[in-house]
Parts: structure tokens; C-alpha cells; sequence
């Protein structure tokens, strides 16, 4: 059963602005949105990149979670840090720290990019 359907779009200028700010700002935006695994994946190979992939990854992430937080509520209220984005082979999923009640839930992702825009989709289903 599906419990909920979220949509994210997002300006990848907006996450570029604050990338384009400096580092001090780049890492305490990092720290704020990425769960414990994915600051430990930013720190160790994309803080170093260019700020063109450290956009694309902090972007991404941004846009995926939002939809998933939409698709989740009101069911269960995720903060940043309850969404893990990672790579299963050649797509982006999403692992979610659910309530017990929602302990069998899974979330489906979908992103695409086209001009500047970013765009996620997610379901989530119990």
C-alpha cells in the first residue's frame, strides 16, 4: 500500500550560492543535511572535489530528502538526518530511520536534472 507520494524541485543555483560562499559555510550546510554516513563520504571524497561536484552532491541530496520527508508526513516527521541517500548500483535510493510503526516501510527514489533544475520523486509504501 502506498502511503505517500513527495515531490522536491529544486534551483541547483541555490545549493551553488551557498558552495560559492566558502568552505565554512559549504561544512556547516553539510553538517545540517547529511546524516552521519553521508558527511563521512563528503568529508573523505567530496569536500576536496571542485565546488561543481560538491553542488551536485549536496543538491542532490537536499532535493531527495525533502521529497522523501513530504511523502513520509504526517504519518512520521523525518529530520535530515533520519534519510541516508546512497548509490545501489546505478541509481540513488534511500534508507529512512522509521518510527516502530513504520518499521517495514520503504521509500522508492527518482531524480532527473535538465537546465539548472533538479527534481526528485518519492513513494513511500508500508
Amino acid at each position: 500500500m502506498i502511503l505517500g507520494v513527495g515531490v522536491d524541485i529544486l534551483a541547483i543555483s541555490r545549493i551553488g550560492a551557498i558552495v560559492r560562499r566558502g568552505s565554512k559555510y559549504t561544512e556547516r550546510f553539510a553538517r545540517r543535511i547529511l546524516c552521519q554516513k553521508e558527511n563521512a563520504h563528503y568529508s573523505a571524497q567530496i569536500a576536496n572535489c571542485g565546488a561543481a561536484e560538491q553542488t551536485r552532491y549536496l543538491a542532490t541530496r537536499w532535493c531527495v530528502k525533502e521529497a522523501v520527508y513530504k511523502a513520509a508526513y504526517p504519518h512520521q516527521k523525518l529530520r535530515w538526518s533520519d534519510v541516508h541517500v546512497f548509490k545501489e548500483g546505478p541509481k540513488l535510493a534511500a534508507r529512512i530511520a522509521w518510527a516502530p510503526e513504520l518499521a517495514h516501510a520503504r521509500a522508492h527514489v527518482s531524480i532527473s536534472h535538465d537546465h539548472g533544475l533538479l527534481i526528485s520523486y518519492a513513494i513511500v509504501e508500508v
